[in-house]
């Protein structure tokens, strides 16, 4: 990053999200993670009130919030200095979620601010909670109770549910850094109904079981798409065998994206509509999400965005490799062991991918396309740090980041059916 940006200008701004679940594995919104540059990771006392408000302002006026989390709920942190300056209520309350760090002391000043956004409609939340007596003052303001799975055992964990459930009915609960399915399960059970990390990306394991018939053929489909010689007609006439797939591309081109003043009611003209590209990268988001037809439909968005983020990489390095489509190819693929409980290298044995695509996606032989999928990663959690140095190694600017992270949300919406 040239040394003469510094982390305040509006131009650097970094933005993440993460998921959260509702039980039924529906997004209930998404938390939002902000950094006003990479190189800020390394700075701390830049973390301050100041630096923080006005990397959040400047995101929203941005990005735009609708756009980062698609009209759900937005989770924010906001240090006790805002929160007495009452920076919440900048942003709508039908979809803010004002996140309090549970350490934050408790003055009269704090407090009133808190019943103030109350009393707006905000919705609060406590954050990184362990229960303390001293906390109740706070219990009854919220409306979320955040538990960091990380920070306790799993029976500690019941103890401080159990308590806080039978002094505020009233109060959700949500686990976060859920991180495998047997968490997920455990929590379930506890009690929660809203459920933020990873666990959608690990599989479950089960003995002894295949792909499915239907699914091995989508996959086999999935392969058929990533030959560069693939031809639109073909694409036209796979979609043309399918009742379903012919129903999802005409309500695609007719949707509100492409702005008709009259609708498209042939399948040809459909596919002239969208163009060969285009058509082949649609396509691809509705094999997987036909694969994804018991999963949440969060794993295919997060599919999308790192095809879409691995596809911007590669063009920037398109003097150093050959054949920049594998970049999209490995961010797609990238969650399949997620989509199909089976691990990845299982996966890749029955449909033939090249050995650079199955090194990245199996995290052996260090090549490029890893280094993108795994700046992805980086981003997508934001962990700012390992970005910067991924950034660095691939020669990327910094700075360019946020955009492509912004473009790859803007493609994700444009997929409605998906809902």
């Amino acid at each position: 990053m040239p040394q003469d940006q510094t982390p305040e200008a509006p131009n650097n701004i970094f933005i993440a999200r993460q998921p959260i679940f509702r039980k039924n594995q529906k997004v209930y919104g998404y938390e939002l993670l902000f950094r006003s540059s990479l190189a800020n990771f390394f700075d701390p006392t830049r973390d301050g009130s100041q630096a923080s408000s006005s990397v959040i302002v400047n995101s929203f006026l941005l990005f735009g919030i609708s756009n980062i989390t698609e009209g759900k709920k937005a989770f924010i942190n906001f240090t006790p200095e805002m929160l007495c300056k009452e920076y919440p209520a900048l942003f709508p309350k039908e979809i803010t979620v004002v996140e309090i760090l549970e350490n934050t002391t408790q003055t009269p000043e704090l407090m009133g601010a808190l019943r103030y956004l109350k009393r707006k409609g905000y919705t609060l939340a406590l954050d990184d909670f362990t229960y303390d007596e001293s906390l109740e003052p706070l219990l009854e303001l919220v409306d979320i109770v955040k538990f960091d799975l990380r920070l306790m055992s799993m029976a500690e964990l019941a103890s401080q549910v159990k308590v806080v459930n039978s002094r505020h009915h009233k109060v959700r609960i949500l686990a976060e850094k859920v991180e495998s399915f047997e968490e997920h399960e455990q929590v379930k059970r506890l009690g929660f109904d809203l459920f933020q990390g990873y666990f959608f990306q690990k599989p479950k394991v089960i003995a002894g079981r295949d792909i499915p018939g239907s699914k091995l053929q989508y996959l086999l489909i999935l392969r058929q798409l990533q030959d560069e010689n693939y031809s639109v007609s073909q694409v036209a006439e796979l979609i043309s065998h399918d009742v379903s797939l012919s129903y999802k591309l005409l309500k695609y081109v007719n949707s509100a994206y492409f702005g008709l003043r009259r609708e498209i009611q042939s399948l040809a003209g459909a596919v002239a509509m969208v163009g060969e590209i285009d058509l082949k990268k649609w396509l691809n988001l509705v094999m997987l999400s036909y694969l994804a037809e018991d999963k949440p439909i969060e794993l295919v968005r997060n599919s999308l965005m790192r095809a879409e983020f691995c596809e911007a990489i590669g063009s920037h390095l398109e003097s150093r490799i050959k054949g920049s489509g594998k970049f999209y190819t490995v961010g797609m693929f990238s969650l399949l062991d997620a989509l199909l409980d089976k691990p990845m290298d299982a996966i890749l044995a029955g449909i033939a991918l090249s050995d650079d695509v199955n090194d990245a996606l199996l995290g052996r032989n260090p090549n490029l396309l890893m280094a993108s999928l795994y700046l992805a990663k980086a981003y997508e959690s934001g962990a700012w740090q390992t970005a910067a140095k991924l950034a660095d190694k691939l020669a990327i600017n910094a700075d360019e980041l946020p955009q492509i992270y912004d473009k790859a949300l803007t493609v994700v919406k444009r997929f409605d059916f998906l809902e």
